[in-house]
């Protein structure tokens, strides 16, 4: 829909400035004094230029969007400040006149732009690091959560087997003991990590595992090949309530490489349905656990 004006129907400015410093002067001829006369033509002259600058509003279409701008900012004083001071920052990037300085830098702003461009759709990425991790236990204690849904993409032996890792499963043990978090996870396992003829996953993945069970996490298991062609199953993702859904990327050792965070809701609800899907798959561990008996 089109954007509706929120000005009068145009007033032609030159007529009306024309038509008002006529006013003002036939004023001032009969006005008995000087001093009115004088008021008489500065009203004029103040009105008519009021008229052009509202006509050039109206004109232009990048003017108002950018008065809207201010005003839709101006309305979050923390966003207003960050957006002063990156003004402020661009400012002084524009008086360097360097042609190598400005292509390193209009670069790094592209980049900027388009982390900007994401994190304005509900979208944080935690690139190359396991900073994450704060982030990922800040949500699990958040106020109003009190489900975790983690679909975990096994491939290494070595998964969630470091510091980090240790700490967060732990993390996930303390809160599920507490009752603070009901969690639930579903493994998705290579197949060189849980062969045709085993019962259970090789260590330490099969311990992992057992040990959540133990403390009463829900958990199910599926191998790699079980999803045939549903490929688009293989990720590893975690779905915070009805809050958040985050997406990490692992290298062949285990270790996070990329870590998406979203909050919008479309992609929470694929990720609803990819859990959905995973579930017809897997077995649970009990199950395996009533068949070594």
């Amino acid at each position: 829909m089109a954007h509706k004006s929120l000005f009068l129907p145009p007033i032609p400015p030159l007529p009306a400035a024309l038509a008002l410093a006529a006013i003002g002067l036939s004023v001032s001829i009969t006005a008995p004094a000087v001093a009115p006369a004088y008021l008489a033509l500065l009203l004029s002259a103040l009105v008519a230029i009021g008229l052009l600058i509202l006509h050039s509003l109206q004109d232009s279409e990048s003017q108002p969007l950018i008065v809207r701008t201010l005003l839709d900012l101006s309305r979050d004083q923390e966003i207003s400040t960050i957006h002063t001071e990156l003004a402020e920052a661009l400012c002084q990037v524009a008086n360097q006149k360097d042609p190598i300085y400005r292509r390193l830098v209009l670069q790094r702003l592209q980049s900027t732009v388009d982390q900007c461009s994401s994190m304005g759709t509900g979208t944080i990425e935690f690139p190359s690091t396991e900073s994450w991790r704060v982030v990922y236990e800040e949500l699990l204690r958040s106020p109003g959560l009190h489900m975790y849904r983690s679909a975990a993409y096994i491939e290494s032996p070595h998964y969630w087997q470091d510091g980090p890792g240790q700490q967060s499963t732990r993390l996930n043990l303390e809160l599920h003991d507490a009752r603070v978090v009901s969690i639930e996870r579903i493994a998705i396992i290579a197949d060189h990590l849980w062969a045709e003829d085993s019962l259970f996953p090789i260590e330490p993945i099969h311990s992992w595992l057992d040990e959540q069970h133990r403390h009463g996490i829900w958990i199910r298991l599926l191998r790699e090949s079980a999803l045939g062609a549903d490929t688009d199953l293989l990720n590893d993702f975690g779905i915070y309530g009805y809050r958040a859904v985050g997406t990490q990327r692992l290298d062949p050792t285990g270790r996070t490489i990329r870590f998406m965070l979203s909050f919008d809701f479309d992609k929470l609800q694929q990720a609803e349905s990819h859990w959905s899907r995973l579930a017809v798959y897997s077995i649970s561990y009990r199950e395996l656990l009533d068949q070594q008996h």
